[in-house]
């Protein structure tokens, strides 16, 4: 085994476990906002988009002016893209040149009478 592929199965870990992390934060963020909200309107546990994390982000910075979670969600889903940005590394996707496969294009219409 190379030491490219070291890197690239350290690299897909590390995003695997940044994104845990993440969501590990995210959950933690709506617990706190759930606690301190009556029982009819609480946050979901369930379906991440990024409205419904905007909105979580906000509410928690309103609810928890102190509070670091959010931050720590921030670190951890900078982490998860800077392995990502590794694996493409590893995967050769920045080397990648685009060049097309023929340089002139030749159209021939023939009529027919």
């Amino acid at each position: 085994m190379s030491n490219e592929h070291i890197v690239g199965i350290l690299s897909i870990c590390g995003v695997t476990t940044g994104l845990v992390f993440t969501n590990l934060f995210m959950l933690m963020m709506i617990a706190e906002i759930n606690r301190k909200r009556e029982e009819g309107n609480l946050v979901s546990y369930f379906g991440f988009d990024f409205p419904k994390m905007q909105k979580v982000f906000g509410e928690y910075r309103r609810t928890c002016p102190t509070g670091r979670l959010h931050l720590y969600a921030l670190i951890s889903f900078a982490f998860a893209a800077a392995c990502l940005i590794g694996v493409a590394k590893v995967l050769g996707l920045f080397g990648l040149s685009i060049e097309p496969s023929m340089t002139s294009l030749q159209i021939t219409v023939s009529s027919v009478n």
